[in-house]
């Protein structure tokens, strides 16, 4: 392993947007309101030793801490994602039992573990792996630290990783997220060492994770004070969405409880959507965000720090340096938050052929399907400018979209639900599309839709390119986002 000193990081300015994703538990165990504030090092008396547990077992249940012969816990209820504080006892070897809260102290524990408790030692015991699992590489255990006791000099501050996801690869750790990789492998259920990292504190800091030679995902990481040490456990499930509560995420834990849990950061795709614009660069500041993009095509994943980004499109140019002249058009994104996923679809026309057309926009879309593995879900994505309001559902028995069709008065730059229209398989579904206002509900273009169990799209639907002003002459640009990298496919009108 290669350990850094004093390392340059990448700062990231944080927005109050919500960084610290709550710990479910979170803090001491006893006081799971407010994360603790690290105030500089307590040594270890010269004959005591010191305990944590930290509760990183996605899918567990809130536990109770014993020392083996005494009948009263140490700490209770200390669920997912919940540091306690050190205990301080006289040195000597213990054994730590855990039971579900509630259980009696004579029950089988699910965990025992002896620990050596040396005088002037600090130990952290981590619960990691699923609980209930019989897989021997997956199941629930626990893993033992010794804790560097040495206080960490002013001006710095020290970390120390573990790999705890459940379903995690081997990883290298980046810290800096800037391609100079500090542990070059760090396996699954194994940590850093303890010869901590060091770091400047003060300010906040990327975690990169890479597996392959490949990035994996990243973390933004809030600045730590001067003189602390911070024990960064990567936990959960990496097949999880990231937004959800058992998702792949960086627990934080401090002195004296658990500091935050950390959603990865937010992965963006842009969508190229309007039907006059070039092939584009796009750039926040002079960072290339996506280069040559050109119109029905989708950008490849981008993990960015969480916060708001300005946009500016350029007609694509070769090379990756940000163009001297002024954009065709700048936009700016809403707060991107992490844990999440993002479709920007860039539409509308930069110069519109008729009045009635809109003109470019950037529509910002929230991965938000609902987990459905019985259906398709559909999210209706009205993107074409030269198209009013619409009304689209399935047709009826004379082939008209139905008063009561699901997507109701859904104007340009808008999209319907967030969790999706629910469509069984089994079948071919032919969606018409009509303006709001029509009485007659003849669709004015139709589309086909074959629905696949456990599937999730974006419906985009845009105008063709060079079709004729007012021409209704649609296609969908369909998003697939079941799996990373999303993909897009496009899909004419049916005739």
């Amino acid at each position: 392993m290669a350990w850094m000193r004093g390392k340059t990081l990448l700062v990231v300015a944080l927005t109050s947007l919500g960084v610290f994703a709550p710990a479910c538990g979170g803090g001491a165990a006893e006081d799971p309101g407010t994360p603790p504030a690290q105030d500089g090092p307590v040594l270890v008396p010269p004959t005591q030793a010191q305990l944590r547990i930290v509760q990183a077992s996605p899918g567990s249940p809130a536990m109770d801490v014993y020392l083996a012969g005494d009948p009263t816990p140490v700490a209770r209820a200390v669920a997912y994602g919940a540091t306690t504080a050190y205990l301080t006892r006289d040195a000597g070897a213990v054994t730590v039992e855990l039971r579900p809260t509630g259980a009696t102290a004579s029950s089988p524990p699910i965990l025992s573990q002896r620990v050596g408790m040396e005088a002037g030692t600090r130990w952290t015991v981590v619960t990691a792996g699923a609980f209930g699992a019989t897989d021997p590489s997956t199941a629930m255990r626990t893993l033992v630290l010794r804790d560097n006791t040495v206080p960490a000099d002013g001006g710095q501050t020290r970390v120390r990783i573990v790999n705890a996801g459940t379903d995690a690869p081997t990883v290298g750790v980046d810290l800096g997220n800037d391609g100079s990789v500090e542990v070059e492998s760090l396996a699954r259920f194994q940590d850093s060492g303890e010869a901590a990292l060091v770091l400047p504190s003060g300010a906040a800091f990327q975690v990169g994770l890479r597996t392959g030679g490949k990035a994996l995902t990243s973390f933004t990481v809030p600045a730590a004070g001067s003189g602390t040490d911070t024990l960064i456990i990567a936990t959960g499930l990496m097949s999880a969405p990231a937004r959800a509560g058992d998702g792949f995420s960086l627990l934080t834990a401090g002195r004296d409880g658990t500091l935050a849990i950390l959603r990865q950061n937010p992965t963006v795709y842009v969508l190229h959507a309007a039907p006059d614009a070039p092939a584009l660069d796009l750039f926040a500041s002079d960072h290339e965000f996506s280069g040559g993009l050109s119109y029905g095509a989708l950008s490849s994943p981008l993990q960015v720090p969480p916060g708001t980004y300005t946009l500016d499109f350029f007609a694509a140019t070769p090379g990756t340096q940000r163009p001297t002249g002024d954009p065709v058009v700048t936009a700016t994104t809403p707060t991107l938050v992490p844990g999440e996923r993002y479709l920007m679809v860039a539409a509308g026309y930069l110069v519109p052929p008729r009045p009635t057309a809109s003109r470019f926009t950037l529509l910002p879309l929230m991965d938000r399907f609902s987990s459905d593995p019985a259906n398709l879900r559909l999210r209706w994505v009205h993107a074409a400018a030269d198209t009013p309001a619409v009304d689209v559902g399935p047709l009826g028995s004379e082939r008209r979209v139905l008063p009561d069709a699901p997507f109701l008065d859904v104007p340009f730059a808008s999209a319907t639900a967030q969790d999706g229209l629910p469509l069984p398989p089994g079948g071919t579904v032919t969606l018409g599309v009509v303006p709001s206002n029509d009485a007659n509900r003849a669709p004015r273009t139709s589309f086909s839709v074959k629905p696949q169990p456990d599937t999730r799209a974006f419906a985009v639907a845009t105008d063709t390119l060079g079709s004729a002003p007012g021409s209704w002459d649609l296609q969908l640009l369909w998003v697939d986002a079941t799996r990373t990298p999303w993909t897009v496919s496009t899909q004419a009108h049916a005739p």
